[in-house]
C-alpha cells in the first residue's frame, strides 16, 4: 500500500468539490427548469429571511444567470429578485419588532426617538433604503433595526425594493466581464460574507445601545447599559 502523498490528498479534495458543485447545479437546475421565475422568487425569499451569513442575493442572481442565460431576461430576472428580497427582509424585520421585548423601556424610548426622526419628513425612509440598497452593504441588519424602530413602512421598504432591482440588474448584467468560471461564482465569498455580516452584526447593536435622545436633544453620545449589567428594568 502506496503512503498518501500531499499532492493526492489535494486531488481527492479537488475531486470532491467538483463533485458537490456538479451534484448542487443539477439540483439547481432541476428546481429552475421546473419552476422558473417562481424559483428565482423563492430562493431570493429564504435567503432574505435569514438574520446573517446568506450570500447576497446579487450573486445568487448571478449565478443563475450566469449558468442559464437563455433561461431568464436580465431586467425580469432583476425585478423578480428584488420582489423576492424585499418579502424576505419584510419578514425578517418582525425580528426586530419581537426583540424589542428584550429591551428595558430606555433602550425602547431611544429607538423610538431614533423611528422618530426618520419619520419627520415624508420621504426620509424612502431615500434612506434606496441609497442603502444601492450599496454592497448587507441590508439584513438594516430591517431588524427598522423593526426595532417601528418604522416598517411602504415606502420604506419601496425605496429598498427600487434600490436592489437597480443594483441586481447591474451586477446581472456584468456578471459574464466579472467571472471567468462556474467555480467561482458558486463558492462566492464565503469568508468575506462570514467577515461583513459579523461587523453587520456589531454594528447592530451599537445602534441598539446607543441613548438616541441623549444624542440628538443634547448632542451628547451615551450608550445604555444593558439590564443584566445593571441598566434599567425590563418592561
Amino acid at each position: 500500500m502506496y503512503p498518501v502523498t500531499s499532492n493526492d490528498f489535494k486531488k481527492q479534495i479537488s475531486i470532491t468539490t467538483v463533485c458537490e458543485l456538479i451534484g448542487w447545479r443539477m439540483s439547481l437546475e432541476t428546481f429552475i427548469s421546473s419552476f422558473g421565475h417562481l424559483a428565482v422568487l423563492t430562493l431570493a425569499f429564504v435567503v432574505c429571511v435569514i438574520p446573517a451569513f446568506m450570500p447576497p442575493i446579487w450573486l445568487l442572481l448571478s449565478t443563475i444567470y450566469f449558468l442559464y442565460p437563455s433561461n431568464f431576461n436580465p431586467i425580469l430576472l432583476a425585478l423578480v429578485g428584488a420582489v423576492g428580497t424585499v418579502l424576505g427582509r419584510f419578514a425578517l424585520s418582525y425580528l426586530g419588532v419581537a426583540s424589542r421585548k428584550l429591551m428595558n423601556d430606555e433602550r425602547k424610548r431611544s429607538m423610538d426617538k431614533a423611528g422618530k426622526i426618520l419619520r419627520s419628513k415624508k420621504y426620509n425612509g424612502f431615500l434612506l433604503s434606496l441609497l442603502f440598497a444601492l450599496t454592497p452593504l448587507p441590508s439584513n441588519i438594516y430591517f431588524l433595526i427598522i423593526g426595532m424602530m417601528k418604522t416598517r413602512y411602504f415606502s420604506v421598504f419601496f425605496g429598498f425594493g427600487l434600490g436592489r432591482f437597480i443594483n441586481n440588474w447591474i451586477m446581472i448584467s456584468i456578471t459574464p466581464a466579472l467571472f471567468e468560471s462556474i467555480a467561482e461564482v458558486l463558492t462566492g465569498r464565503l469568508s468575506a460574507v462570514i467577515l461583513v455580516d459579523s461587523l453587520g452584526v456589531i454594528m447592530m447593536l451599537a445602534f441598539a445601545f446607543i441613548d438616541w435622545e441623549k444624542l440628538i436633544e443634547e448632542r451628547h453620545l451615551v450608550f445604555i447599559k444593558p439590564a443584566f449589567l445593571g441598566g434599567s428594568k425590563k418592561s
